[in-house]
C-alpha cells in the first residue's frame, strides 16, 4: 500500500539528465494493414509532461477528437471516429514532447503508420530547414491530386500530411500516396496548423511528384521567414545641421522607388516649401537617409512629406504615417565630403575580380557635374593610364567600373583626386591624392553556383548566398539578370 501511494519521481543527486525521451513500445506495431481498431499506445522511456504529449499529436489524414488514458509513462490514444477504409494513417508526435524533470525533447517527430486496408503508402519526402533555430518547424504537406492547386491556401486550409524537424533540422515524411505535394515550412507559433502571415515564420519549395517508380524524393531544403504585410511609416524625422535632415522609416525600402522627387518639405501651413537637392542613403537596408536641403530657419517647424516610395514587399508608405513634424537647425555645414568607406584597401594589396567594380563612398552629397578625372585606374608597375567607366550610383556613392576586364596576373590602382569634389553647400575638398591598390584574382580559384530564378518575372530580384557553417563570412549577393 505505501508503494503504491509514493510519488513517482527520479532519485536525488547526481548528474544532470540529458537524455531526450523515446518512445520503447508502441501499438499498433509498424506498417500494420487490416487495422480496425480505434486506439493507439504509446509507452516513453521516462516520465514525459502530458499536455506536451497531447498537444504534440498529429494524425493524417485529419482525424477528429482525441482521448487519452495516461498510466504512468503510457498513454493510450482513443480515436472517436470511424477510420476510412483502405486508407493509410500516419500518426505523427512532433519534437515539442519533452520529459517531466529537465525539459528534455524528444530528438526526432516519431511516425507510425498503419492501414485499414490490404497495402500500406510507400512514398516517402525528406530534406532540412535551414535557420538559427531549426528544431520544432512544422512541415504542411498538402496533396493536390484532388485540388485546384491554384485555390490552395495554407491560411484556411489545414494539411493532409504533417511532420516536425529535429534539432537539426531534418524532417522525413513518410507513408505517403502517390501523388503531387505542395510543401510548406511553418513555424507554428499558435499551433493551429494553419499559417498565420506575420506571426508565422514561413517557407515554401518547388511542388514535390511521387510515383511508384519514383516513391523517394530527398535533399528538400528550406529557408523561413516572416512575411511583411505590414506598410512602411516614417519613425522619426530630425535636422542634423542647416542642410541635412535624417529620415529613418520603419522597413527597409525598396530602393528603385526612392528618388529625391518623394521628399517634399514644407512649413506647417503649407504654403512654404524648403527645397530638397538630393537625398542618400545611410544604410545598406535602405531604411535611413539623409536628405538635403537649401538653409534651414533655425528653430522653424517643418513637415515632412514622403510620397510613392515602397517597401521590399510592393507595400507603399502608409498614407496616415508619410509625414513628420521637425524644427529647423542653427548649425552650420561647413564639413567638406570626406571617405567613409572604399571597397579596396588604400596602399595595400586588396583583390577583386576582372570585372568587378570599385565602390567609393563619401560622407555626403558630392555636388554634379564633377570631371571624370576625379577617379582613374592606372597600373601599378608604369601608371598608365587604363580606360574605365566613372558612374553615381546615388549622391555619395561613385562606382569606378572597367571598360574591359581587367588583365589577370596584373596589378592596378585607382587614384581618387580630392581636388574636383565639393558638397551641396559649396564645402571644396581640399587638393590631394588618395591611392587604392588592388590586384586580379582568379576565378578558377573559387568555387560558383549557378541557377535560375522562376517566378515575380518583373520584379527586381536579389539572389543572396550566405555560408551557413561559418557564419564569420559575408553573404554575397547578385542582381538576376534578364534571362533569370
Amino acid at each position: 500500500m505505501l508503494g503504491g501511494c509514493a510519488g513517482q519521481r527520479p532519485p536525488e543527486g547526481g548528474p544532470v539528465d540529458i537524455t531526450p525521451p523515446e518512445i520503447v513500445s508502441m501499438y499498433p506495431a509498424p506498417n500494420t494493414v487490416n487495422y480496425h481498431e480505434n486506439k493507439i499506445i504509446l509507452e516513453f522511456s521516462k516520465y514525459v509532461e502530458r499536455r506536451s504529449v497531447e498537444e504534440s499529436i498529429f494524425i493524417s489524414p485529419n482525424i477528429g477528437d482525441l482521448e487519452f488514458n495516461w498510466s504512468g509513462t503510457e498513454v493510450e490514444i482513443v480515436i472517436n471516429e470511424q477510420l476510412k477504409k483502405n486508407t493509410t494513417y500516419v500518426f505523427t508526435l512532433g519534437t515539442d514532447v519533452f520529459d517531466v524533470n529537465n525539459r528534455n525533447r524528444l530528438a526526432k517527430a516519431f511516425s507510425l503508420a498503419f492501414s485499414t486496408g490490404a497495402k500500406i503508402d510507400n512514398g516517402a519526402i525528406a530534406g532540412a530547414v535551414y535557420n538559427e533555430k531549426p528544431e520544432g518547424i512544422m512541415i504542411f504537406s498538402y496533396r493536390l491530386n484532388d485540388i485546384k492547386a491554384d485555390t490552395l491556401n495554407p491560411v484556411t486550409t489545414k494539411p493532409d500530411y504533417i511532420t516536425q524537424t529535429g534539432k537539426n533540422g531534418l524532417f522525413t515524411l513518410t507513408n505517403l500516396a502517390y501523388g503531387t505535394y505542395r510543401l510548406f515550412a511553418i513555424r507554428d507559433d499558435y499551433k493551429n496548423l494553419l499559417y498565420d502571415p506575420e506571426t508565422d515564420e514561413a517557407g515554401t519549395t518547388e511542388d514535390v511528384t511521387l510515383t511508384q517508380t519514383d516513391t523517394v524524393k530527398a535533399g528538400i531544403q528550406f529557408i523561413v521567414s516572416k512575411e511583411d504585410t505590414t506598410m512602411p511609416r516614417i519613425s522619426s524625422v530630425r535636422s542634423t545641421d542647416q542642410r541635412h535632415v535624417q529620415v529613418v522609416f520603419s522597413e527597409p525600402l525598396d530602393s528603385g522607388t526612392v528618388r529625391a522627387s518623394a521628399f517634399t518639405i514644407t512649413d506647417t501651413t503649407g504654403m512654404m516649401k524648403l527645397p530638397v537637392k538630393t537625398f542618400f542613403p545611410n544604410d545598406v537596408e535602405f531604411t535611413n537617409f539623409t536628405v538635403v536641403t537649401d538653409s534651414q530657419k533655425e528653430q522653424q517647424e517643418y513637415v515632412m512629406h514622403v510620397e510613392n516610395v515602397k517597401d521590399r514587399h510592393g507595400f507603399i508608405i502608409n498614407p496616415i504615417a508619410k509625414q513628420k513634424l521637425f524644427k529647423g537647425s542653427n548649425r552650420k555645414d561647413t564639413l567638406a565630403p570626406n571617405l567613409y568607406f572604399a571597397s579596396i584597401m588604400r596602399d595595400s594589396g586588396s583583390s577583386i575580380f576582372s570585372s568587378d567594380s570599385v565602390l567609393f563612398t563619401f560622407s555626403d552629397a558630392v555636388a554634379q557635374p564633377v570631371s571624370d578625372s576625379i577617379a582613374t585606374v592606372r597600373k601599378q608597375n608604369d601608371s598608365s593610364k587604363v580606360k574605365s567607366e566613372l558612374r553615381w550610383v546615388n549622391a555619395n556613392v561613385l562606382m569606378v567600373k572597367p571598360s574591359v576586364p581587367y588583365q589577370m596576373n596584373q596589378k592596378y590602382m585607382v587614384w581618387l583626386r580630392w581636388n574636383g569634389m565639393k558638397d551641396v553647400a559649396g564645402n571644396r575638398c581640399r587638393d590631394s591624392l588618395s591611392v587604392f591598390k588592388f590586384s586580379i584574382i582568379d576565378p578558377e580559384l573559387f568555387g560558383s553556383i549557378e541557377g535560375s530564378f522562376a517566378g515575380f518575372a518583373n520584379s527586381p530580384v536579389v539572389i543572396q548566398t550566405e555560408n551557413i557553417a561559418d557564419k564569420s563570412q559575408k553573404p554575397i549577393k547578385v542582381k538576376r539578370t534578364q534571362f533569370g
